[in-house]
């Protein structure tokens, strides 16, 4: 009896187990088509984002509006076969084409452009058929958004570009940089520096033909390719004046940046020799410098603001313009010469688009022997900013100046030197910490000339870079954080530095730069 009990209970076992299995295997076999579904789901979608940031970083390429959204669409299809190939998973029904894609400005907001993207394929099953599903329809889609980019580029055109040998390396490389963005649309600008500062060209959307390009459409000539490269390095003036002409554009919701390139040390600052506040002339009591009315300051001279003489005048900034009252006083840039700090402080005649050197006017004896002239004996004191705003000797200081009477001590070089150092500096983070249009700082250091290389530490506080030398592959410089002197401000926009070992360099530098930009811009 209990054999045929046994018997009769593995008869059952047998017939439930070959029942389980009519429901076993079909579950199992939707487990793995749906894992397969799953699997293609995904690949198709990374394909469509891919494909939308490419359209996106596409939209810098041709001369019109037109052509670059045409640019983007055959960009995005690119993208998207290369990375979901037609029978990818044995799929078949591609959808994707250039229809697919659609290119628009963003409503909200007429400096952004919206790409969005859509794409569908058949997957076929394996289990499910046992169902009747021979195969299933996935669809994804994608978007991605490009920000109008308004540059000034501040372009170092000193003495030592030229000795050097890069002035045209730099210029070739920043026609490789314009040619990277999108006419039409974008807009870049260009200021030049030596002790004095050029506005080139205020930014434009036709930035390409009037400055120069090169790109894989083609190259043109401009402004770029007259660049010539002599005397000192004014950084500070260069920046606020790149900066002003960022301002008048007025463009909060682009993507609004400096970019900055230089082999040097900033040594020349712009400042205005009579202190308002205190209604006292920074002209020395021994100079024979002499005021509108023909005095020494030993005689009674430069002592009202009425009386000052004239050397330069205020510049016209322009309608929109962030600075105002830029004074019209006793004002000049003067510029120490590098690297040795046993050489001259000069004044310049004409502090905006001038750079003859004053050796005698009205008096003014100035020095005029470059070989050994340690100090400007015409002067008594520089101010504690120069006539942007900049802060010789601010909170934070990269480097330390000595301070008395509530001025910047005429000390010889080295003060002299640091305080220019530091107006560099903070002419940088006035452009970053301004709440209406706040901007990006990019630069390039260029080393490999003669004279004094770049201050990596100082162009690291300046771009606000917290990271370490990743591309010249010489480790040219640690992070900011394990660097003595530097100082980062993340709430502040935080650019990127670049250093650039020799001027064969120059157009990869450039382009690293034009690429950080743009991956911002999305």
């Amino acid at each position: 009896m209990a054999n045929r009990r046994k018997v009769r209970e593995s008869g059952v076992s047998l017939l439930l187990g070959i029942l389980s299995l009519m429901f076993i295997i079909p579950m199992v076999g939707l487990t793995i088509d749906v894992c397969i579904l799953y699997t293609v789901r995904a690949r198709l979608q990374s394909a469509v984002d891919g494909a939308a940031l490419a359209a996106a970083r596409a939209l810098n390429l041709g001369q019109t509006t037109d052509s670059q959204a045409a640019s983007a669409k055959q960009n995005a299809v690119n993208w998207f076969y290369a990375n979901f190939p037609t029978g990818t998973w044995a799929t078949t029904g591609a959808n994707m084409t250039t229809a697919s894609v659609n290119v628009f400005d963003d409503p909200t907001n007429s400096h952004l452009r919206n790409v969005t993207i859509s794409a569908s394929i058949s997957a076929p099953t394996y289990f499910m058929q046992w169902f009747g599903y021979r195969a299933i329809n996935i669809a994804a889609s994608g978007n991605a958004s490009r920000r109008d980019v308004v540059v000034m580029m501040v372009l170092d055109v000193s003495g030592s570009m030229q000795n050097a040998g890069v002035c045209d390396d730099m210029v070739a490389a920043a026609k490789i940089f314009t040619g990277q963005f999108a006419a039409g649309r974008d807009m870049i600008g260009l200021v030049t520096f030596n002790q004095a500062t050029y506005i080139k060209s205020s930014p434009v959307t036709d930035f390409q033909t009037r400055l120069g390009y090169t790109n894989s459409s083609g190259s043109g000539t401009g402004i770029l390719d007259t660049i010539t490269c002599s005397g000192g390095t004014g950084t500070a003036q260069a920046i606020s004046v790149g900066y002003n002409e960022l301002y008048k554009v007025n463009l909060p919701g682009a993507l609004n940046v400096l970019m900055f390139e230089t082999d040097g040390l900033p040594n020349s600052l712009t400042v205005s020799q009579w202190d308002n506040t205190n209604r006292v002339t920074g002209i020395s009591s021994s100079s024979n410098c002499l005021d509108i009315n023909g005095k020494k300051v030993s005689q009674g001279g430069f002592a009202t603001l009425a009386a000052q003489r004239v050397w330069a005048s205020a510049p016209s900034l322009g309608s929109g313009s962030y600075y105002t009252n830029l004074p019209s006083s006793v004002t000049a840039s003067i510029w120490s010469a590098d690297p040795s700090a046993s050489h001259i402080i000069m004044p310049a005649n004409n502090y905006w688009e001038g750079d003859a050197y004053i050796t005698t006017a009205n008096g003014c004896a100035f020095n005029n022997n470059r070989g050994s002239y340690t100090g400007t004996g015409d002067f008594a004191w520089w101010p504690l900013t120069d006539i942007w705003g900049n802060e010789l000797s601010p909170t934070n200081a990269y480097k330390s100046v000595t301070i008395s009477g509530g001025h910047v001590q005429n000390s010889g070089w080295t003060n002299f030197h640091n305080a220019a150092l530091n107006a560099a500096d903070d002419a940088a983070h006035n452009a970053r910490i301004n709440a209406t249009i706040p901007a990006y700082f990019f630069g390039i250091g260029l080393g490999g000339g003669t004279g004094d290389p770049p201050d990596l530490t100082l162009l690291q506080r300046m771009t606000n870079d917290p990271n370490p030398d990743t591309f010249s592959g010489t480790n040219a410089y640690r992070s900011c954080a394990q660097t003595t002197g530097c100082v980062n401000y993340p709430s502040e926009p935080q650019g990127t530095l670049v250093y650039s070992t020799n001027a064969a360099a120059l157009g990869r530098a450039f382009l690293s730069i034009s690429s950080q930009i743009l991956r911002l811009s999305k």
